[in-house]
């Protein structure tokens, strides 16, 4: 892995690694925090959104650059005689793909359970439901305890959160594979962090706003209320998108290693097609790897920005995933590096003459 690469890795762990689960993304915040020098200050909007600027008040378009700091897990439901733990889902995670894996709970306190995601064993399941898949109400965490006193004892309560948990490693050819828990969204996250270090000091030709949004997952709830505190021209969402290259995926263009991918539709947001065209100029002037796709599933924050007071120019820049909401996702390293490049270009590109030539509605 080049220095490049392991810089980037190096990043992505730091964010991946902490437990950020949709209305607790704090300890994410809090490390976006860290990208701040004398040039930037910070303010945060009332569901916890965390937003960047730089203190001077550059003119120019106001551009809104998003990602999403949260993840999806489980809160605790209730707590069965037996002492294991039923839950409930924060944000889509499909069972099956944590059955058997470690689960954390953490309390109050902040102290943390470690546990395993349980379903009856196939050695012992019913025929009829061998062939099916398992649905919530069959999933519980087992921390170990044999009754439902012992677990109130140890200071379990409903509501506490828990959370996936998956090694952060690289993998493949030149290493540029990277797997671990929550890669949606801390890769846009990291991107964000770098875009800000790489921008902080420079003098920009509009008014930027990073923000790491809130409950995305949940909603895209933090984007709703962060666009409406910034009032931005020109919004960019940093977002995962589902891979299609992986065995018995329906047909689609979004592979890990070919750059940037250009969101043009999905359920909640048709992209500003001017605002494309100007992205993919920019990218064929500076030889970025970039291509366009329409979602197959899914939404990002795109579609709450969209909706600033006046209507915005909204496009999401999507890293194509594999095995979204599971305990391992995997990116690719060229694919974040592309990314940060061309946000990087749009930035110290777009000025108000620019913006008014070739984004604005005349």
């Amino acid at each position: 892995m080049n220095t490049k690469d392991q810089n980037l890795f190096n990043k992505l762990k730091i964010y991946m690694d902490i437990d950020g689960m949709s209305r607790y993304e704090e300890d994410v915040a809090n490390e976006l925090k860290k990208t701040l020098n004398k040039n930037l200050e910070y303010s945060r909007d009332g569901l916890g959104s965390m937003i960047i600027n730089q203190i001077e008040k550059n003119n120019g378009p106001i551009i809104q650059i998003a990602a999403h700091m949260d993840e999806v897990g489980f809160i605790v439901q209730d707590i069965l005689d037996n002492g294991q733990i039923r839950l409930s889902m924060i944000g889509g995670v499909w069972p099956l793909t944590v059955i058997g894996t470690k689960g954390v709970l953490i309390l109050n306190n902040g102290n943390k359970l470690a546990g395993v995601f349980g379903h009856t064993s196939i050695h012992i399941l019913e025929i009829e439901k061998r062939a099916k898949a398992p649905e919530l109400k069959e999933l519980f965490l087992d921390i170990g305890f044999s009754s439902k006193k012992e677990v109130e004892d140890s200071l379990v309560e409903v509501g506490n959160r828990v959370c996936l948990t998956g090694e952060v490693f690289s993998f493949g050819k030149d290493k540029k594979l990277v797997a671990g828990k929550a890669m949606d969204n801390r890769a846009g996250v990291a991107i964000l962090d770098e875009l800000i270090i790489r921008l902080r000091d420079k003098k920009l030709p509009n008014k930027t706003y990073f923000v790491g949004t809130t409950q995305e997952e949940v909603g895209t709830r933090g984007a709703k209320t962060s666009v409406s505190k910034i009032n931005p021209d020109i919004a960019i969402a940093i977002d995962t998108c589902a891979a299609h290259d992986t065995f018995g995926a329906i047909s689609g263009i979004q592979k890990l290693g070919n750059g940037a991918a250009l969101r043009i539709k999905d359920g909640g947001t048709l992209m500003d097609p001017k605002f494309v065209q100007y992205i993919m100029d920019i990218a064929k002037k500076h030889n970025i790897p970039v291509y366009k796709y329409v979602a197959q599933g899914g939404g990002t924050d795109a579609a709450e920005l969209q909706y600033g007071a006046n209507g915005v120019a909204t496009i999401t820049i999507s890293l194509p995933q594999r095995y979204l909401h599971s305990p391992l996702g995997v990116c690719h390293l060229d694919d974040l590096h592309s990314t940060i490049d061309l946000i990087e270009k749009i930035i110290l590109g777009l000025d108000q003459k620019t913006y008014d030539s070739i984004i604005k509605y005349k």
